[in-house]
């Protein structure tokens, strides 16, 4: 993945930094042990870096052919990739405004948007528990369209008739309008914002850190296996990433009821998004110089296109699922440097067991 330049930090963002370097003070999410790892290694934290980037991403399902076993949903990937890459950037600019070598304990999260879909659904649930409950039954002729695109209009009808019962002067807001836990989707029509945090550090002793392209390092790995990897004779050079958003159709989806038996084109389908990402991942470190990869971990999510609220259970089965596959690690190079590392001893507690652990069993 190539990084866009980017010069776009707030105003607010670009004084903290600067009365950071003024005032020499730092912040850091990194706990006590890797904070006193770090400076073990070498290191001096030097601030909190993050970036952020707040994207829309437009769906765009494709039209399989009849012996397609899926397909890549190439503009979605580029778009999740170039939002990503906009975060980690921001991330890295801040990092060189504080003049460091690198970032350690780097976080990649997203916020994802609000499906009004299944949003719509959790309410209508709710509504049904608590009518179920209270007593209301259903009126014995339907509205028009149906039950549930008008189960508002029934429930606020309800819901007012049994505030008048209550003696209520002033009728409060229904228990499934109230807020609940949020139900998000990756790819949808709204927003989605990334965010990237890590603590940027600066070699002590005034070594050379940074990576081939002259920017500071970044890492995810946490303060005491940063420590390790340093001792061990490796430097970080790169935070590289991999992803896919793959689209597969009803029909891969679909098996006999009464048979147990392998999906081979979902099995292929899943398989070809899972060598696109790690491709790419190794696209990335080899990029940057690297000779190997640390700390690797594959994400994967499966999105169902939902496209009426009642269909949130099953919607795989009648419009497909998304695959998104993305994979993340640290890139290193060998520095040829390597510290004795003290030995694991076996240690034979002679405490008393705790009463409670003692008897269990008995």
């Amino acid at each position: 993945m190539s990084r866009t330049p980017v010069t776009d930090l707030p105003s607010h963002a670009r004084e903290r930094l600067a009365d950071m370097r003024e005032r020499q003070l730092f912040t850091s999410d990194l706990s006590v042990s890797e904070f006193l790892l770090v400076r073990e290694a070498g290191f001096d934290p030097v601030g909190l870096v993050m970036g952020t980037s707040i994207y829309q991403i437009a769906p765009n399902i494709p039209r399989l052919g009849a012996a397609e076993p899926g397909r890549e949903i190439v503009e979605t990937t580029k778009a999740l990739n170039h939002a990503r890459a906009l975060a980690m950037n921001r991330m890295e600019e801040e990092a060189e405004e504080l003049g460091a070598d690198g970032i350690v304990g780097v976080r990649l999260t997203v916020n994802l948007s609000t499906n009004p879909q299944r949003v719509e659904w959790q309410q209508y649930r709710v509504w049904c528990k608590w009518a179920k409950g209270i007593g209301f039954r259903r009126p014995l002729t339907a509205p028009a369209g149906g039950y549930f695109p008008a189960w508002k209009q029934v429930a606020n009808v309800q819901w007012t008739q049994y505030g008048k019962q209550q003696g209520w002067v002033q009728i409060p807001v229904p228990p499934w309008l109230q807020p609940m836990g949020s139900a998000s989707y990756a790819l949808g029509a709204n927003t989605a914002e990334f965010i990237a945090i890590g603590t940027a550090v600066r070699h002590r002793e005034g070594e050379h850190y940074r990576n081939r392209h002259g920017k500071p390092f970044q890492s995810d790995l946490s303060g005491q296996d940063f420590w390790l990897l340093i001792r061990s004779g490796y430097r970080p050079v790169g935070f590289v990433m991999g992803n896919c958003v793959y689209y597969v159709g009803p029909r891969l989806l679909q098996a006999p009821s009464n048979t147990s038996c392998e999906l081979p084109a979902y099995t292929h389908a899943l398989y070809d998004a899972r060598e696109l990402a790690i491709e790419r991942l190794q696209d990335e470190a080899e990029e940057l110089g690297a000779t190997g990869i640390v700390g690797v971990t594959v994400a994967e999510q499966q999105h169902s296109w939902r496209t009426t609220p009642w269909t949130v259970g099953n919607a795989a089965l009648q419009t497909g699922e998304v695959i998104e596959l993305f994979v993340i690690g640290t890139a290193v190079v060998a520095t040829g440097e390597v510290s004795e590392l003290g030995r694991p001893k076996l240690v034979l507690s002679a405490n008393d067991a705790p009463a409670l652990a003692r008897s269990e069993g008995e």
